[in-house]
């Protein structure tokens, strides 16, 4: 049987490998050393042809990667895309401003798009840029979580299994998920650790998580199946005038004020619900987010507006407010298990299997 890696005891960040690159590539244009693409390649984890990657039972998988150009044009723009700034991110680059600027003209000139447009202040982002940023910063987080991945298969280091979870999570389900683990006597320790909403796809990627538990749905590029489906119920202060009916309709809601407790605004499930709600004639007015439940239902309480959660939180029972049902049927929360499907191990596949045969 195969063994899983941990990339938490010996993964550098994406902006540490971004320094080192780019200092390298300093050096080599001051002709104080010289460093070949060769050795820049293998220091990102892009050659994946590794000594003694099949030990323990890995397979040595090999998979097409960006150029090196490509990889410094792409780095040039998601620090343009932070710091909105060209002097700024040169600095941040250890570049030239000048070597910053060109490496943004290729870029654009390959893409066949303007990207930034400078102004009195610094640079904006155009509507191209905005909708390039997101896969080029996440392309950077996959060669970061291939160098990482790369060097811990060659020095089997020692391994654990960290899977992440939303604080919205039903603590119950995480209860049983971890039940399920202990019972099985699975092989490698697993480590339930908390993170924010808008995080969990994040971890996955730099290779800080194995797996992870949140609400669907996710970037395409995750893999994932449901674990949990239920209603999605609106909790409401007790003296709201909502509050005596059995059963309230989206649209019953208004413009009160509402407390999300479902991630970013701007996240995909969050665009989901809001897709939903549409449906029923309702547009949310969502005057701030909570980072869990619990401070959602605190901030009910207090008056400050209304809240939707899951059928779970019914158990809850919090003293000031009641929670109602909805009456559309579609309103629903799905909750899911979250991997990424090119991490071959065997252990990953048995937390899926052992997970998915007893919560789907």
């Amino acid at each position: 049987m195969g063994s899983v890696c941990n990339p938490l005891q010996f993964r550098e960040s994406t902006e540490r490998s971004r320094r080192k690159l780019l200092l390298a590539l300093g050096r080599k244009a001051s002709k104080h050393v010289s460093v070949g693409k060769r050795r820049l390649r293998c220091r990102l984890g892009l050659s994946m042809k590794l000594n003694g990657a099949t030990k323990q039972g890995h397979s040595a998988e090999t998979a097409e990667p960006l150029p090196l150009g490509e990889l410094i044009q792409y780095w040039c723009a998601v620090t343009i895309a932070d710091e909105l700034h060209f002097t700024r991110a040169a600095r941040r680059l250890h570049l030239d401003q000048s070597a910053v600027s060109r490496h943004i003209q290729k870029l654009e000139a390959k893409l066949g798009v303007k990207l930034f447009v400078r102004n009195g202040r610094g640079v904006e982002q155009t509507n191209a840029a905005k909708a390039f940023i997101p896969y080029a910063r996440k392309s950077l987080d996959y060669a970061n979580h291939g160098e990482s991945l790369a060097q811990a298969i060659a020095r089997g280091d020692p391994q654990e299994f960290e899977v992440a979870y939303s604080p919205v999570v039903d603590a119950h389900l995480i209860a049983q998920i971890k039940s399920l683990v202990d019972g099985a006597g699975m092989r490698i320790p697993i480590r339930f650790q908390s993170v924010p909403a808008e995080r969990l796809t994040q971890r996955l990627l730099q290779g800080a998580s194995h797996a992870a538990i949140g609400i669907l749905p996710v970037a395409n590029d995750i893999a994932n199946l449901c674990i949990l489906r239920e209603k999605l119920l609106v909790a409401l202060p007790a003296t709201h005038r909502l509050a005596q009916r059995r059963v309230v309709h989206a649209a019953q809601i208004g413009d009160d004020s509402v407390i999300w407790a479902f991630g970013a605004q701007d996240s995909i499930a969050t665009k989901h619900f809001i897709d939903l709600f549409h449906r029923a004639g309702y547009l949310p007015y969502i005057s701030r987010e909570a980072q869990s439940v619990a401070e959602a239902l605190g901030l009910v309480r207090e008056g400050f507006g209304v809240a939707f959660v899951k059928a779970t939180e019914l158990r809850l029972h919090p003293e000031g407010l009641v929670i109602r049902p909805f009456s559309e049927p579609y309103l629903v929360v799905e909750t899911g298990l979250l991997y990424l499907n090119e991490l071959r191990w065997d252990f990953l596949k048995e937390f899926v299997s052992l997970v998915s045969h007893h919560l789907r």
